[in-house]
């Protein structure tokens, strides 16, 4: 009986011959490698190699060298590279042709006519007349010449009072001529003022018996100016403006008074700094009244001379100006004084807030002129003394809220050496003698405006004083505080307003009772002013002035009220 190779092989395990399990194992591994060696050769022939395996294979990463994103140069050594080049000139041929511009016209605008003569005339309760007359040259470029005449009069019936007539008539004429670099100027004037002493109470039995021309004071005036200006267009030129002026003064009483000045300055800017040099003498003497005791103090020679060096620096942010104050007096005696000059100006907003300070002083002339000018009910006897300034110091600030409003706000103080003041004299009481005290003086003051175009125009300015005198009770005859609120109007270049409001703070005169010096109160007061004036035609015009609407009996000076409501209308012609 045959037997199959199938069930030989399955039954001799261990034959040499047969296949046995380690046999196919072996086989399979050696199909897998054959396999794997035919994919790998597919991809890449590694030829014949024979590769001798020592070790277990460790991969390992070569470190790597990163290229910088920014070149390095070697900086050890430099080797400037030598130029060289050669620059032909060459014209750029063009085709372009410029055409032809017309000129631009411009419209000639016209040229206000001028009037040689204007004439303005005015009547008003009080028996109140009033004349002014202007007569001018008309446009020149070598000169101009002008003449004018004033009279103001009136004779106010005011109650318990003396006779109050007043009269004030001027002659003036004034010119100019026009040099290459330089102005020539001169001017002669002569003024008449008649006043009388009313301040009386004409209920007392004795004072009521006033023969009313024993009262009366009349003032006689002439003055005359010559001067010559640079008038340079360019700058850094040197600067000059020099001036010879006369005034004597006389008045009821025989008294006179004579006045000589010349002053002049010079200056030039120096590296965007003004240099300039003021200077100034002034000699003046008064003689005694018809009723007038002689004394040491009587006929004197008196004068003044100033010297004030000083520079004017405008930086980009400020303004300074610092200099100094030399003056010389002579009453009687000889004195010299020295004053510091300083002033600043910073702005702390641009064209909005604008910072201020400065420190002065000066002597101040106090002559009969003055005097007069200032009270014209002043004694003929008064004996005139000049006034010390010596330190006055102030700052503040300025500005504006819009393109419309603005302000100022400073605060001041004073030293003040022999301040004058008024006061009624002992012998003729109705008559100002004057008396001199140091006084400090502390003031605030305020202003604020208003301008819309040319059509409205509001100003208020407000001052609050506070004087501290040495001597005296009081500063007498000095208001505590002054208000005034100003307005005009302009509609349509044909009507127009002017309103003015005055207020006054109490006051106080010198007055004796028994043998004691007391402070009399003399209550403020508010004054208020409407002008009205109608321009008919550009060469005719109608005005009223409306003054005191508050119809009050006011006083100025101890003893002398005021008018009460009154008018003045009239009419103004140029031809």
């Amino acid at each position: 009986m045959k037997k199959s190779v199938g069930s030989k092989i399955g039954k001799n395990k261990f034959c040499p011959g047969g296949f046995s399990g380690f046999h196919i194992f072996l086989f399979l591994i050696t199909y897998s490698l054959l396999l794997t060696s035919f994919l790998f050769a597919q991809e890449k022939n590694l030829g014949d190699q024979v590769y001798t395996i020592v070790k277990d294979y460790k991969p390992v990463l070569a470190e790597s060298y990163k290229i910088s994103n920014s070149p390095e140069a070697d900086t050890t050594s430099s080797l400037p590279s030598v130029l060289s080049y050669k620059i032909t000139p060459r014209k750029i041929e063009t085709n372009y042709e410029a055409g032809v511009i017309k000129a631009v016209k411009l419209k000639d605008e016209p040229i206000a006519k001028l009037y040689r003569n204007l004439v303005k005339l005015g009547l008003g309760n009080y028996s109140t007349t009033y004349g002014e007359l202007f007569v001018n040259s008309l446009r020149s470029k070598t000169g101009s010449l002008g003449l004018h005449l004033n009279h103001f009069s009136g004779s106010p019936n005011l109650k318990d009072v003396g006779k109050a007539s007043f009269s004030e008539n001027e002659a003036s004429v004034y010119g100019k001529y026009f040099l290459e670099n330089a102005v020539f100027s001169g001017d002669a004037n002569y003024r008449r003022q008649v006043v009388y002493y009313y301040g009386y109470d004409t209920r007392d039995p004795v004072l009521h018996l006033t023969d009313p021309d024993t009262t009366k004071q009349r003032f006689n005036n002439f003055a005359m100016n010559l001067g010559l200006q640079s008038n340079y267009l360019s700058k850094g030129n040197l600067d000059y403006d020099f001036h010879f002026r006369f005034n004597s003064i006389s008045d009821n009483f025989e008294v006179t008074e004579n006045d000589f000045t010349v002053n002049g300055m010079a200056g030039k800017l120096v590296n965007s700094n003004y240099f300039s040099l003021p200077v100034s003498f002034d000699f003046f003497k008064k003689s005694m009244a018809n009723f007038e005791k002689l004394s040491i103090n009587s006929d004197q020679n008196r004068y003044i001379i100033s010297l004030e060096p000083q520079v004017k620096i405008d930086g980009d942010k400020f303004h300074l100006l610092f200099g100094l104050g030399l003056g010389m007096e002579k009453n009687l005696a000889t004195v010299a004084h020295l004053f510091p000059k300083a002033s600043i100006s910073i702005p702390i907003a641009e064209h909005v807030l604008t910072a201020f300070a400065g420190v002065d002083g000066n002597i101040e002339k106090n002559s009969f002129k003055t005097i007069t000018d200032e009270n014209p009910f002043a004694i003929s006897t008064v004996l005139p003394s000049n006034t010390i300034n010596k330190l006055m110091i102030h700052g503040g600030l300025k500005g504006n809220f819009s393109n419309t409003i603005t302000f100022t706000a400073a605060v001041n103080y004073s030293q003040v050496k022999d301040m004058q003041f008024f006061y009624n004299d002992s012998s003729y009481h109705q008559r100002f003698n004057v008396l001199y005290d140091d006084v400090d003086i502390f003031n605030m003051h305020a202003e604020i405006s208003y301008l819309a175009s040319e059509k409205l125009n509001i100003s208020l300015h407000v001052d609050q004083f506070s004087y501290s005198p040495d001597i005296i009770l009081k500063a007498w005859h000095k208001p505590n505080s002054l208000v005034a609120l100003v307005a005009k109007y302009n509609l349509h270049d044909q009507f127009f307003a002017d309103i003015s409001l005055f207020a006054n703070g109490p006051q106080y005169a010198r007055a004796i009772e028994g043998n004691y010096v007391v402070a009399q109160k003399i209550d403020g007061y508010l004054d208020a002013n409407l002008g009205l004036e109608y321009r008919y035609t550009k060469v005719l015009s109608l005005y009223v002035h409306l003054n005191n609407l508050g119809f009050s009996r006011y006083y100025r000076w101890n003893q002398y009220p005021s008018e009460r409501f009154n008018l003045l209308a009239g009419l103004t012609y140029a031809f």
